[in-house]
Order: C-alpha cells, then sequence, then structure tokens
C-alpha cells in the first residue's frame, strides 16, 4: 500500500478549511511552525519522549498475565497490513447471522431506558413535590363530600390519578435514595415526601379496588377492566416501594442487610456457600466490574475548596487569578433552578450552541508509529492589527472531551466564548486541538497507516504535538523580540485524563507551561465501582462512540484483532467501563482493566484509596513516606484539577485521594485542587437563561487561570532583576 498517496489523498473535512485570509501574525506563527498542510513528513526531528519508556506507553509491553491467549492475533499482527478504514453493514459485522444481529439490536434498548430513568431523575424535584399537591387536594375534595368531582367515574380521570400518584412515589423515591439530591439536601426532605406520596398512593390503590369490587352498575367486561387496572396498579405502588425500602437499606454498600442475614441460621449458611463461590469466581474473572460491590449510597468525603501549596509560584497565580472565576455558587451567577449534577450536566448541552468555527489543519508525525496527527488551529479572524500588538500571551492546547452530543460543538463553544472574551483585551487566542487524544473526534477524520487506534494510556501524541507547537512559538518570539508566550493544555473529560497522566508522567521535561484538567480524573480506578454513572449515562455514551468511532471507522481493525466472541461482546456493551473491557484491554493487550486504568491515570502507580478493593487504607495518607504520591509528584508545571463534587459521570473519588491539601503538596507543590460543590460533568451553568452565557464559568476560569500564570511569571520576573539590581549596586 502506498502510504504517502493515500495519505494525501484524503479529504479534509469542511470545518477546517480556512475561508478568510489570515492575519498577519497568524501567517507569521504558521511558517514559524513550519508544519505541513498534508500529511507528509516535514523534515523537523520531533523528540521522542524517551525518558518514560518508548512511545509513552504508546503500547503495552510485557504483559504479566495470559492476556495473548485469549487473543487470536498476536503483536504481529500490528505489522500486517492495516484493513482500510469506513463503515461495514450491520450484518457483516455479525458474520451475515440474522440471529446474531438480533440479539445485538437487543442491547440497544439500554441507552433508552436509560434516558427515561434520566429524565425521571433530571425532573424529580419538580414532578414530586407537584404530583404529590395535587393528590393532596384530591383527598380534601373528597374529605369535604365533593366524590363527584373527584373523577373516580370516569375512567380516563382515574387513569391520570394512577399515573400522578405512580409518578409521585417514583420521584419521591429518587429525591430520598439518588445520592445527587441527597447531596444536595440531605435525606429529611426526600423522606417526608415519600412517606407521603405513599401513604396517598396505598390510599388510592384501596379506594379502586374497593371501587371496582363494589361497582354494580357496570357490565362484566367493564368490571373486569376496572379490576385489572386496581391490581396493575396495585402492584406497581407496592413494587416501587419495596424496591424503595431495598435501595435504602443498601445504601451503606449492604453491610447492614448481610449483618442482620447472618443472625439467621438458614440464610448464615446459604450466606456461606454463596461468599465461597463469590470468592472462588473472583479468582477466575479477571474483569474487576464484575466483582467489586457497589459502594450504595456515595456521597463525597471531601471538602469543595481552592487547595494550593505554599510555592511561592502558586501562591502568586492563586492571588491573581480572580475569585469570581473560581467560585461557583448562586450568589456568583450559579443557575438557580438547576438543582443536581444532572441537570447542571445535561442542559447545558441542550440548550447551548454555537457557531461552526474556521479551522487551519496542520500536520505533525509521531515518530513511534509514523501516525500523522492533525492539529487544527483556530485563528480570530477578526482581529486585524499589526503583528507586535495582535501577539498574545497564552496560546491553548485543547484536548476534547468525551460526551453525548456533538463535540465538535461542544470545542467550538470554548472556541467562541474565549475569542469572545479575549478580544475585548486585545490579545490573540490560538486553539490547538490534539489528535488521537480524541477518540470521540474519530482521530480527527484523519486516515491511518497502522493498527494504533485510541487508548487512553497514550500521552506520546500529547508531547509530539506539544513540542511542534512550542517550536514554532520560540521562533516567533524570538524574531518578534519578545517573550515566549505560555503554552497551556486545557483538557476537558476524557482529554483531561490524558492531559493529567502527561503532565504527572513528564514531570520536568513536560512542553506545556501550565495546564488545567477539567472534570478529568486523577485516578480511573475509582470508576470501577461507579455504577450509577454506569447505569444512568454510559449507555448513551457508549452506543454514540460504537456506532460513530468502532465501528463507523475501525470495525475492521477490531474485528481482526478480537476473537469472534470478544467482538460480539464489544458491539453489545452499555457503558464506557464494559467498552473499555472488550475494545481497548483486548485490542491492546492491557492484562486487564485495572491494568489499563492505571496506565491511564495520573495517580495510578499507588495504592488505590476509599478501600477499592477492600484494603485497609480509607482515606489515610501519609505523606512522610518516601514516594507515597508517585509520579503525581513530578508535576512540574502550575497544574489546576477543576471537578465538580456532584459530576455524575467521573465520579468525585477519581480526585485519587481523601488528602486534597496533601496532594496540593506533593512533590514541588505545583498541583492546584479547585474543587466546587456544584456544577456537573463539564457543565457549571450560569445565570437564569444558560443558553446566553453558555460555558461561561468554566471558561473564564480557564482563561484567568492562564492569564494568573503569566502574571505570576512576569512578577517573580520583575522580583529576581530587583535582586540582581540590588547585588550589582
Amino acid at each position: 500500500m502506498d502510504v504517502n498517496r493515500a495519505l494525501s489523498q484524503q479529504a479534509m473535512p469542511p470545518s477546517v478549511k480556512n475561508h478568510r485570509p489570515l492575519a498577519s501574525s497568524a501567517q507569521s506563527f504558521l511558517t514559524h511552525l513550519n508544519l505541513p498542510h498534508h500529511p507528509t513528513h516535514s523534515g523537523i526531528d520531533i523528540e521522542e519522549l524517551s525518558f518514560v519508556g518508548p512511545g509513552v506507553f504508546e503500547l503495552p509491553r510485557g504483559n504479566s498475565k495470559n492476556s495473548h491467549s485469549s487473543t487470536p492475533h498476536s503483536n504481529a499482527s500490528f505489522h500486517e497490513p492495516p484493513p482500510p478504514i469506513g463503515p461495514i453493514s450491520l450484518l457483516e459485522l455479525h458474520d451475515d447471522s440474522y440471529v446474531e444481529l438480533a440479539r445485538t439490536a437487543c442491547t440497544m434498548t439500554a441507552p433508552t431506558l436509560a434516558m427515561m430513568e434520566l429524565w425521571l431523575r433530571l425532573f424529580a424535584l419538580l414532578v414530586g413535590p407537584l404530583c404529590v399537591v395535587c393528590l393532596v387536594t384530591r383527598e380534601i375534595a373528597r374529605l369535604g363530600g365533593d366524590h363527584a368531582s373527584g373523577g373516580d367515574r370516569s375512567v380516563r380521570r382515574a387513569d391520570a390519578i394512577m399515573i400522578m400518584a405512580i409518578l409521585a412515589v417514583a420521584s419521591s423515591a429518587v429525591l430520598f435514595t439518588d445520592s445527587l439530591y441527597v447531596y444536595e439536601y440531605g435525606r429529611s426532605f426526600g423522606c417526608c415526601l415519600f412517606v407521603a406520596s405513599s401513604v396517598l398512593a396505598t390510599r388510592l390503590a384501596r379506594e379502586f379496588q374497593q371501587a371496582a369490587d363494589g361497582s354494580v352498575r357496570c357490565d362484566k367486561n367493564h368490571k373486569r377492566r376496572m379490576k385489572q387496572r386496581a391490581n396493575c396498579f396495585s402492584a406497581l405502588v407496592w413494587g416501587l416501594l419495596f424496591t424503595t425500602m431495598i435501595v435504602f437499606l443498601r445504601s451503606d454498600g449492604g453491610h447492614m442487610i448481610n449483618l442482620a442475614l447472618e443472625k439467621v441460621p438458614t440464610i448464615s449458611i446459604l450466606s456461606g456457600v454463596a461468599s465461597t463461590a463469590t470468592t472462588a469466581m473472583k479468582r477466575h474473572d479477571n474483569n474487576p466490574l464484575t466483582v467489586i460491590s457497589d459502594p450504595g449510597i456515595d456521597l463525597p468525603t471531601i471538602e469543595p475548596g481552592f487547595y494550593h501549596s505554599s510555592n511561592p509560584l502558586i501562591q502568586s497565580i492563586a492571588k491573581h487569578w480572580p475569585e469570581s472565576s473560581r467560585s461557583y455558587n448562586v450568589s456568583n451567577g450559579a443557575t438557580p433552578y438547576l438543582v443536581n449534577g444532572d441537570q447542571r450536566t445535561g442542559i447545558p448541552f441542550l440548550v447551548n450552541k454555537v457557531e461552526e468555527q474556521e479551522y487551519v489543519r496542520v500536520y505533525v508525525q509521531n515518530p513511534f508509529d509514523k501516525e500523522y496527527l492533525a492539529l487544527d488551529i483556530a485563528f480570530p479572524f477578526q482581529i486585524t492589527r499589526e503583528k507586535g500588538k495582535e501577539w498574545t500571551k497564552t496560546i491553548y492546547k485543547i484536548h476534547d472531551p468525551l460526551y453525548i452530543t456533538s463535540i465538535n460543538q461542544f470545542i467550538l463553544s470554548y472556541m467562541d466564548s474565549t475569542v469572545d472574551l479575549t478580544k475585548n483585551m486585545s490579545k490573540t487566542l490560538y486553539l490547538v486541538v490534539d489528535p488521537r487524544a480524541a477518540p470521540s473526534l474519530g482521530m480527527m477524520d484523519t486516515t491511518m497507516i497502522g493498527w494504533n487506534v485510541f487508548h487512553g494510556a497514550r500521552t506520546g501524541d500529547v508531547d509530539i504535538a506539544a513540542r511542534a507547537v512550542k517550536r514554532g512559538l520560540v521562533e516567533m518570539a524570538r524574531e518578534m523580540g519578545v517573550r515566549t508566550p505560555i503554552l497551556a493544555g486545557v483538557g476537558y473529560s476524557m482529554g483531561a485524563i490524558i492531559l493529567s497522566n502527561y503532565v504527572a508522567r513528564s514531570g520536568s521535561h513536560c512542553a506545556l507551561d501550565s495546564a488545567i484538567a477539567i472534570s478529568g480524573g486523577l485516578d480511573m480506578r475509582q470508576q470501577l465501582n461507579f455504577k450509577r454513572s454506569m447505569r444512568l449515562w454510559q449507555p448513551m455514551l457508549t452506543f454514540g462512540l460504537r456506532e460513530d468511532i468502532l465501528l463507523g471507522k475501525y470495525a475492521r481493525h477490531y474485528k481482526h484483532r478480537l476473537t469472534k466472541e470478544q467482538f460480539r461482546s464489544m458491539l453489545r456493551v452499555t457503558s464506557i467501563s464494559h467498552l473499555d473491557v472488550e475494545a481497548i484491554v483486548n485490542y491492546n493487550s492491557f492484562d486487564d482493566l485495572v491494568h489499563y486504568y492505571s496506565e491511564m491515570s495520573a495517580m495510578g502507580d499507588r495504592d488505590p484509596e476509599f478501600q477499592l478493593f477492600d484494603d485497609k487504607n480509607e482515606g489515610t495518607c501519609n505523606t512522610d513516606k518516601d514516594g507515597f504520591w508517585g509520579r503525581i509528584a513530578n508535576v512540574s508545571i502550575p497544574f489546576v484539577v477543576l471537578q465538580a463534587l456532584d459530576d455524575p459521570l467521573v465520579g468525585w473519588r477519581t480526585i485519587g485521594t481523601a488528602n486534597a491539601q496533601g496532594l496540593a503538596e506533593s512533590g514541588s507543590g505545583n498541583i492546584i485542587l479547585l474543587l466546587t460543590k456544584a456544577g456537573g460533568h463539564v457543565g457549571w451553568p450560569v445565570g437564569t437563561n444558560p443558553k446566553k452565557e453558555g460555558w461561561k464559568w468554566m471558561n473564564d476560569a480557564a482563561r484567568d487561570f492562564v492569564l494568573a500564570v503569566a502574571a505570576a511569571n512576569q512578577d517573580l520576573c520583575m522580583k529576581k532583576r530587583s535582586k540582581e539590581n540590588i547585588v550589582d549596586r
């Protein structure tokens, strides 16, 4: 296969074609960047990050387990010519088997069910009290003797009342047992509402039963239908009550129920047998998702706040960082009627819209696997000043998020809003989107020449792209006679995870000057028991990823590399975590999911906290122990971890430790933790109309942090010059 010809013939997506002439400084920057506009070798020697291993963990090395034995093709298959990239028919995916295709189609109901449950949870706070008020009003009317107005004789009205009662019980049960609502309001509010709705619903069920039994004017068929409705309604009510109580009793992870059952002799014997069987299963099952228990209701034990060390640079950054862009609450503009993490996550992505951004695309090559990485750069075309005044102090390098709606729109919204905000400051903002660190973009629609599709532990692409941009900045600043601009990394969701891992692994060799990880995670092993995310949010994410990326582009790669059973399991997964097992782990020959998440995480080389594997290290931190913090202590640049504790996708435990201040002071003290009580996942909506403001708070936080870094660096330089002048005198 002629690789260069295949690469040169690929079409550039319309969104990355610039239709207007560039400003002089933009053109100068591209000239000094010296990267080709087509995927051909530029002649620039790119330094490989060899100090942390070949290719920065581009592919797993030396497996300690038998992961190869479960895979039909060894790593030698990566030396074969790769299959073509593109969509494949559903029937071909299932080896022309209609039966297997039907089985896969049945699993597609999971995203639908998850969406229905999620909508209930989104509006439970509105639906629950409203339905209870309506039922109470009806009861008052009946007690006053207004039986006719009760509407029980009308079948349609009776059905509406039944539905209202079911919604009242279901919504109040959510308010009583859901971790996000309990985190916001505590147990008392939900408990009172649940008791009230339960009493009203059971009274209503008994009333309908009596009405059906006492109906003598109706014919037999109508009476039978009334009886069936009443029985169905009673079963639903009691089923909801029983399920809610079980969920409530299991809020501690089931420990109280297990202790109670152990006191019953017969059940205790059966429990012992089940425990033995479970232990045997854990020894043979290498999928932690099936053996790690659910922690129950998962309330954060970390206090929200702004954690930083006494490092002079970090203290100066904190001083220059406006409090308004690092404090998220109603008094600071947070949307008051969005009351939990689900709403603060979902609503902005439903209502926010942005215009399409124009890009200039250039390419850089990864020397490890010779893949060409597409870098899309957005210039503010509306600024036409001379290059001396147009040049910026900061350049953002953005890693895309993994999210539900159009990922392009989300990244573009960040670009548009930050350009608008910085335009008034007479500064130009360049935004660079990274390639294979962006799985949800489908590797930027670039053509691959090998087998190395996405996995989250790859940090080599980040380094290659960052060093290429940094080189261009240095050359241009030298020509202009100005200080080299700050190159700042901004990562969202999956991009934040990869960015954090890169900053930790690269240490003092990091090519960035500062970085901020938004809604990512420092220890993704803590996602292994985040069952709520797997049940509610991940099915929708999984559906989109599987259709657009795994099947729409690289299905033939996975089909060739995986066994038939593994490939079909990949087609039927319903969560990101299970997709990581069936696709990422098996395809790339990681030992298991724990191995993959450990390599992907900035704090993955530490013993996990919060008793993840039933260890006795619950939230205890001994920072005096040498090497306790692992590679996260190697961070050498100002690095911010921005995370909301009500994040419904990436759990609060992924912060990695209960000792937030200890983490901030680890190593040289370059880590800043900005933990907000509210905000959701890549959300933080503001204003009474979130659509108007977009993602303003999150954008302001990233912008103001980088500007604070620039101001802090300037302060340190001035202090240094003052000391030198004093010494000279």
